[in-house]
């Protein structure tokens, strides 16, 4: 009788899972293609003919949901970087593809990308899964961090750069040419720039203001 009650609740647990991500599969959908600010819950229910009141069975609010996303969206950038910091390279160039990577994650997954660099207006709040949010978020951080410092360490990085300063200024950096304002794109159009040249410039830029240029002289 205790194991067909543990199997109830098991499969009743299951089945609320299964509904909780297939309410963020249609909302991804949904934000993806209005933005965060123009969705509302009654818009999330329409497109999966519930009524918005079920909805409220999952989650709290569409903030809630979003937050999901983020998470989703976090956990793709958590492997991306994972692979390029288990990569037999210098310190420095697993500096370079680390930033490549997260470059190629706004071009192939915009929607993510905008989930995961707008859940930033939520650090002021709290809940289990903005918590959760934040570790992953905290372990994408540390692998460049970790990278800058085996840059220090073999010698293609300069031993007086801050590996905390300096992985908070190349995400920044990287952050401000992926989110461009339509002013920035007006002067680079003047200029001949796209934004994949303005990133490439920018990569280069932050690659030599940490490099250890004596070293790569005498490797040269």
């Amino acid at each position: 009788m205790g194991r067909l009650i543990v199997s109830k609740a098991e499969r009743k647990e299951r089945e609320k899972e299964w509904r909780r991500n297939e309410i963020i599969d249609t909302a991804e959908k949904v934000f993806f293609s209005r933005g965060y600010e123009n969705v509302k819950m009654d818009d999330i229910a329409k497109e999966m003919g519930l009524a918005r009141g079920t909805l409220y069975l999952y989650f709290k609010n569409k903030e809630d949901i979003y937050v999901s996303i983020a998470i989703r969206a976090s956990k793709i950038v958590n492997q991306v970087f994972t692979e390029c910091s288990q990569r037999k390279t210098t310190g420095i160039e697993k500096v370079r593809s680390l930033i490549m990577s997260y470059n190629e994650f706004y071009k192939k997954y915009p929607g993510y990308y905008s989930a995961y660099y707008h859940s930033g207006m939520f650090d002021q709040k709290d809940s289990p899964e903005l918590e959760e949010l934040r570790r992953i978020r905290a372990d994408s951080f540390r692998m460049v961090v970790d990278a800058v410092l085996e840059g220090i360490r073999d010698g293609t990085i300069r031993k007086d750069v801050q590996p905390e300063a300096a992985t908070l200024v190349m995400l920044f950096s990287t952050n401000d040419v992926l989110n461009l304002t339509p002013v920035t794109m007006m002067y680079m159009k003047k200029f001949g720039l796209d934004q994949d040249g303005l990133f490439d410039i920018t990569l280069d830029m932050m690659m030599r203001s940490i490099e250890n240029v004596k070293k790569a002289r005498k490797a040269a």
